[in-house]
């Protein structure tokens, strides 16, 4: 049985592994550095889960009634068992129970994978972004999940 981990549950150094992770996870290459991750495992507002044994990771930043997704990384040989939706799924719940309102991310106009699971999750386009990526450059599609609080249902 996997098992979900917070940041705050994962072992010294992990951004090593986070990296590994993404590295191997997306077409070309993860976009952050390990150093990257380091960081972000340290900021107040970054958010962490991780699949456990690892083989997939979300990470996204909480502010007030907003969040941001910037990572979604599942290793190929695991990809089509859904993981990827098990993380979100995950994700909405913990920002509905803080209040958010509003879910953000950024996605390769070439990953169609990824842009059917988000459509199918609830998020819309609502704009684009030019030669958001480098290697290769590419635009960037956002996307936009309205999320009801769990203290207005």
């Amino acid at each position: 049985m996997n098992k979900l981990l917070n940041k705050e549950e994962l072992p010294a150094k992990s951004e090593e592994l986070l990296w590994q992770l993404a590295e191997a996870s997306y077409q070309d290459g993860s976009p952050w550095t390990c150093e990257q991750f380091k960081q972000d495992l340290t900021a107040a507002h970054s958010h962490y889960l991780v699949l456990q044994p690892m083989e997939a990771f979300v990470s996204y930043h909480r502010v007030l009634d907003e969040a941001e997704i910037f990572n979604l990384a599942v290793l190929p040989e695991k990809k089509g068992q859904g993981l990827g939706k098990l993380l979100l799924q995950a994700v909405i719940q913990s920002c509905q129970s803080a209040g958010v309102e509003r879910i953000f991310l950024e996605v390769r106009v070439s990953n169609f994978p990824a842009q059917a699971l988000y459509l199918r999750m609830g998020f819309e386009i609502i704009g684009r972004r030019k030669n958001y990526y480098s290697h290769p450059q590419e635009d960037a599609l956002i996307m936009e999940k309205k999320v009801r609080p769990a203290s207005i249902k």
